[in-house]
């Protein structure tokens, strides 16, 4: 992949970041000040690049496994999502603005990332820290 597929690819993955923060920004209104900007930027860029990292080297490790099983994990991973959606449609919370928050947001949409990752180890591509380096960087800018 050259630099210009990569930053793509980064745009691609960094939008559901960027829709969460703006999420965020619009729930916590005029709280929402530069320190939880860049604080949101940053977990929402650093997820995006440590989890292509990770995807890449579990897909190294575990290919030949989820070449067999990748659609099944992914159904099963999906409807358990789905499902989840369907029952809590309903419920009506506060949103909050922490840590917890934030890291389970950043994980949240950093798991296409991860498969990102695992798509390049069943490319066999060699090495990933570059591409995720971009990826992360482009997701810090956009969020």
């Amino acid at each position: 992949m050259n630099f210009l597929e990569t930053f793509l690819v980064g745009v691609a993955l960094a939008m559901d970041a960027f829709a969460v923060s703006i999420a965020l920004g619009t729930a916590d209104g005029k709280n929402f000040n530069w320190k939880k900007i860049i604080l949101t930027a940053l977990f929402f860029g650093g997820f995006q690049f440590f989890m292509p990292a990770a995807g890449w080297f579990c897909g190294s490790l575990f290919s030949s496994f989820l070449q067999r099983y990748g659609r099944i994990i992914a159904f099963i991973l999906l409807a358990f999502l789905g499902g989840k959606m369907i029952y809590e449609r309903n419920r009506e919370e506060r949103a909050e603005f922490g840590l917890v928050q934030l890291t389970v947001l950043a994980l949240a949409t950093s798991i296409d990332a991860l498969l990102v990752g695992v798509g390049y180890a069943c490319l066999g591509r060699s090495g990933i820290l570059l591409d995720a380096a971009l990826i992360g960087t482009v997701t810090f800018f956009i969020a």
